[in-house]
């Protein structure tokens, strides 16, 4: 769905819009896109099917207009926080904060997804005084990682590529040996010797096994992190409990620490089911991303 991050250009216009005459002036703009692409990528929906069926949406133009525009919502909010929506006047809901908390003390892996607006953790996370390093094998366009990126968050976070090899590995393990917190994306397969098995939501699919492989590798603990629109300028930021396995086995170890982080992904799936932004197949079965 990458045509949906937009081009730089019309981001620019709806922030302009947001300055001059307010947030909900820029929503209708937001609306019209989201309508747009709704109707110029119809044959995306065959590829959702399988997902409205698990979450007990319909499959219908309806359904997808509201997918497309909860996408462009949160993209919206995405980049005007740049322009003045500020920590202190976002409305702010936090869920089992005290495991994040614990996780800060010592350092490890934070699992994440393509559901609801996970490059919100910026913001959130700056409150505390944390190192973030950010696992990230995708291409981001340079035009739109500088609308995203301040120079005076530099310090405090750190882009790993998977794609510099030995140096990532490299990097990841400097970054757990000094306590500080690594967060990846598990939900998108690139490689397919590189997954893990998993139910989620009532059939089998695969997660990228990566961040369960170093944190058993690197006897750390793992915490599920989930960020949420619930309305205008109001979020709500849902952590799992830490996640460890008492498994012995290597491969029992990483397929329990998978299937943990994959039941409290779907818990927060079923609540908020239009803010699941992998639009493609998602199981196997039915086809490969």
């Amino acid at each position: 769905m990458s045509a949906y991050r937009g081009s730089p250009l019309g981001i620019r216009l709806i922030i302009a819009l947001y300055n001059f005459f307010g947030y909900k002036a820029a929503k209708i703009l937001v609306f019209i896109v989201a309508l747009f692409y709704t109707l110029a990528t119809q044959s995306k929906r065959k590829e959702l099917v399988s997902f409205y069926n698990a979450v007990g949406l319909k499959n219908s133009l309806i359904t997808y207009f509201h997918h497309v525009y909860a996408f462009s919502l949160n993209i919206f909010d995405r980049f005007i926080a740049k322009e003045g929506m500020q920590e202190d006047t976002i409305q702010t809901t936090r869920i089992n904060v005290e495991a994040f908390e614990e996780l800060q003390k010592t350092g490890g892996m934070l699992t994440l997804s393509h559901h609801g607006n996970w490059a919100q953790s910026f913001k959130i996370f700056q409150t505390y005084d944390i190192k973030l390093n950010i696992i990230s094998d995708e291409v981001i366009d340079i035009n739109l990682q500088q609308l995203e990126t301040k120079k005076e968050d530099n310090s405090r976070i750190n882009i790993i590529n998977l794609n510099e090899g030995m140096q990532a590995m490299l990097d990841i393990a400097r970054a757990l040996q000094n306590n500080e917190v690594v967060i990846i994306m598990v939900d998108r397969v690139q490689e397919s010797h590189k997954t893990i098995e998993v139910d989620f939501l009532g059939r089998k699919t695969d997660l990228h096994s990566g961040g369960f492989e170093i944190a058993n590798m690197r006897k750390v603990p793992m915490l599920g992190c989930d960020i949420v629109r619930i309305d205008d300028n109001a979020i709500k930021v849902e952590f799992s409990n830490i996640i460890h396995s008492d498994k012995s086995k290597k491969s029992d170890i990483i397929q329990d620490l998978a299937q943990q982080y994959a039941h409290f992904l779907e818990k927060v799936v079923k609540e908020y089911p239009y803010q699941w932004f992998n639009f493609f197949e998602f199981w196997p079965t039915a086809g490969k991303y």
